[in-house]
């Protein structure tokens, strides 16, 4: 019941309302009242079911569709498939030999024919072809040693599988950035549904506050309040606006899609329950981290270029051929002779013993690097893990002590005020307490999911 505690009007004042106006209010403020209170319990209760604000509007786009897009279409992902088919090409040429070589000229031949043939003269013509020069008609042609080529082999063979290890690690990266900016998109979606359902409830009160002030039961200061608190609301709502509609570029972008095309999150990620996390040991993280499995393929890439190294040590061979016509008269003639190469003289050992040697050195550093790696990722999950833990216990206050208290509080001062026993500024504090605490629920439900990824993705990464 609305109470007037003036008896008679004053001079410049209106005269107090009559009975049925007075009636009008109190039903309207009660009818109004009813639909805010079970519109508050519903979203309270509701909070991750699926509601998209006209700025989000579009198809709904599960989570896993969007990463498989982005694993399907991210030109960051497709690059380390054409390196891997690159490198699996190269292969094919490792049994490969040295071209071989022909050549062709004058063998033995005199500089002074003349002098020649009067040698061959005096000789009584013996010898006289030999004297005078031949032709000769040479083809070489080296051999390489089988191991060396499956040396060549096994190395050109692990580049390939390292290349695909990395576009593993690529793949768990963008995949973590694609769930984060999706989890926050979901939390903008709840965001701007709150701030409109807000917004809706105070222009009513302004309204109510304006149409009540002719009768003196609301004053110029607190509607001028509320109408600043409007002003500040919208500015919520415009920021808010602007991050979904970054986030929005930014998927699309990791989708490879057009930038402005619109749609819309699944919020029910929000309501996902998050296991647990469980200490695990090194061995079963090693076997889990796609930057350690790279490194394992590294690893093997350096310890099989040093059995490359290794294996310049064998000897290549040779085989070369000879054709002498004779230039005048008699037989044909021909050479043919094999040759092995001699690598273990120490001229020629000097290179690949130091080449061996520094990837010996390189291997020691790759694997006192993924002991590092497992020992920082051991570390850091161990703090995710207080931190979730942490998140887990806020978000849950938040659900069953913190928002179900304040929105009493809230529809305490709104009957208060209904009742005339109550000031607007009362319902507006109240009304500002419960709208920036349920935000930061969703930003701390936001910070939970974000720190569940991030945990994801230091198992995976």
């Amino acid at each position: 019941m609305f109470s007037l505690s003036r008896t008679s009007p004053r001079v410049g004042q209106v005269t107090r309302p009559s009975r049925p106006m007075k009636n009008w209010i109190k039903f309207s403020l009660l009818a109004f009242l009813l639909v805010i209170v079970g519109q508050s319990l519903a979203s309270g209760q509701t909070m991750g079911k699926d509601m998209h604000p006209a700025s989000l509007r579009g198809p709904v786009l599960p989570l896993d569709s969007v990463l498989q897009r982005v694993e399907r279409r991210n030109p960051a992902v497709q690059q380390y498939a054409y390196q891997a088919q690159a490198k699996e090409a190269a292969v094919a040429g490792y049994n490969s030999w040295e071209a071989p070589k022909v050549s062709a000229g004058l063998w033995m031949t005199p500089y002074n024919q003349r002098k020649a043939r009067e040698l061959s003269g005096m000789n009584g013509g013996a010898g006289s072809n030999q004297l005078q020069g031949q032709a000769i008609v040479s083809v070489e042609q080296m051999i390489p040693n089988p191991a060396k080529q499956r040396a060549r082999r096994e190395y050109l063979s692990s580049q390939s599988a390292s290349v695909l290890a990395d576009r593993q690690y690529r793949v768990v990266q963008l995949r973590a950035q694609a769930k984060t900016l999706y989890v926050e998109q979901a939390v903008l979606t709840q965001k701007l549904a709150v701030l409109d359902e807000n917004e809706e409830l105070l222009r009513f009160l302004i309204k109510l506050a304006e149409a009540r002030y002719p009768y003196n039961q609301a004053t110029l200061p607190s509607i001028y309040d509320a109408k600043a608190r409007l002003e500040m609301h919208l500015n919520d709502h415009r920021q808010a606006s602007a991050l979904a509609a970054q986030n929005l570029i930014a998927l699309n972008t990791l989708m490879n899609r057009p930038r402005g095309e619109a749609f819309a999150v699944d919020t029910a990620v929000l309501t996902t329950q998050t296991l647990a996390p469980t200490p695990v040991d090194t061995a079963a993280l090693a076997s889990r981290r796609s930057d350690v499995r790279s490194l394992d393929r590294a690893l093997t890439t350096v310890r099989l270029s040093q059995n490359l190294e290794a294996s310049r040590r064998l000897p290549d061979f040779g085989v070369q051929f000879d054709h002498m016509p004779f230039l005048g008269t008699g037989a044909n003639q021909f050479t043919l002779m094999g040759s092995v190469s001699l690598p273990l003289v120490p001229w020629a050992a000097r290179e690949y013993k130091a080449n061996t040697a520094a990837l010996g050195l390189e291997a020691q550093a790759l694997r006192k690097q993924r002991e590092d790696v497992l020992n920082e990722a051991a570390g850091r999950l161990a703090s995710l893990q207080t931190d979730l833990a942490l998140r887990r216990d806020q978000t849950r206050a938040f659900e069953r002590r913190i928002l179900p208290a304040l929105r009493k509080s809230y529809q305490a001062t709104m009957l208060a005020y209904e009742q005339n026993t109550g000031q607007l500024f009362q319902v507006l504090e109240a009304w500002t307490t419960l709208k920036r605490t349920r935000l930061e629920y969703l930003d701390n439900l936001q910070q939970q999911l974000t720190q569940q990824i991030a945990y994801e993705k230091e198992l995976e990464q």
